[in-house]
């Protein structure tokens, strides 16, 4: 079950959301409600809800502050702010503080469960992730060998604000890393980590994709992930990706059906004038030129 916390100085809002919202079709259970902010700290620090319903304007502690305090207590809980207070730059603000949505009283009761439904699918997104995690774990564990490590505990991949060298893949063993059989170890768990990244490229270079996408997938911070593919390919994250692109990009070249504005597309670059600039730099020759000498 989802767990459901509401926060609100108002009974009738409480008794509203409690009676008008289907939360059993939802799998969702209110668990707790509390009519003030420190009352719903409380609360939140003990029952670890999934999902918080808050007013912004309460009496002992204003929204903000205490959205701020509520992702301290539980990072990947959904914030749905319910409230009267219209400030369009307070909305934002609250949303770049980590609320999940926020909606304006009296809000329709179809609103108000599209909210709740997005906010299951976002859940159930880190739960999956999770399950991956353990996963990578157990493939870690498997490529060491019998030797055991201690893990890291999971973090939500869209927190990338460790700059720690700390990942699932550069695990703290129980022995002196200065070990030569420490340091194989580590080598290889660096190897297997970017040859998964370089796959998951060659799968998804048509894709609108980042450094952060790609760290998001692997389950480290984008630092790491940059100093390791460095380390290990001599290349940055962008001069691999587009090097797999123009790749790609020759093999279509070779098929006349194909125009070179589609193929660049295709490949996944939006901007036509820079896919010329970069295949002429990477291979020597204009989009053209190379498409001419595979006809010939």
């Amino acid at each position: 079950m989802i767990k459901v916390v509401i926060i609100d100085d108002e009974e009738i809002i409480r008794e509203g959301l409690r009676k008008i919202i289907d939360w059993e079709s939802m799998n969702c259970e209110i668990i707790g409600e509390a009519e003030d902010g420190e009352e719903g700290l409380e609360l939140i620090n003990s029952l670890q809800p999934d999902i918080i319903f808050t007013d912004i304007r309460m009496s002992s502690k204003s929204g903000l502050e205490m959205i701020s305090e509520i992702k301290c207590i539980k990072e990947d809980s959904k914030i749905i702010i319910l409230t009267g207070f219209r400030d369009f730059e307070y909305a934002q603000e609250a949303i770049k503080l980590g609320a999940f949505r926020f909606l304006l009283k009296p809000s329709k009761v179809e609103e108000i469960s599209q909210a709740v439904k997005d906010a299951i699918k976002e859940i159930k997104k880190i739960k999956a992730k999770k399950e991956q995690y353990k996963l990578l774990v157990k493939k870690a564990n498997e490529i060491n060998g019998s030797k055991k490590y201690y893990l890291p505990e999971f973090q939500d991949a869209n927190n990338d604000s460790s700059n720690s060298d700390y990942s699932v893949f550069n695990l703290e063993g129980s022995e002196d890393k200065s070990n030569s059989k420490e340091s194989g170890e580590s080598t290889k768990n660096s190897k297997y980590l970017v040859n998964r990244a370089l796959a998951y490229l060659k799968v998804n270079f048509s894709k609108n994709i980042n450094l952060k996408t790609l760290s998001e997938e692997l389950y480290i911070s984008t630092w790491y992930l940059s100093k390791l593919l460095k380390k290990e390919t001599g290349n940055n994250f962008i001069d691999i990706l587009n090097n797999i692109r123009v790749e790609e990009a020759k093999k279509l070249l070779g098929d006349p059906k194909y125009k070179i504005y589609e193929i660049a597309e295709v490949v996944g670059f939006s901007d036509v004038t820079y896919f010329y600039r970069l295949f002429k730099k990477l291979t020597g020759m204009t989009p053209m030129e190379y498409k001419n000498s595979m006809l010939s």
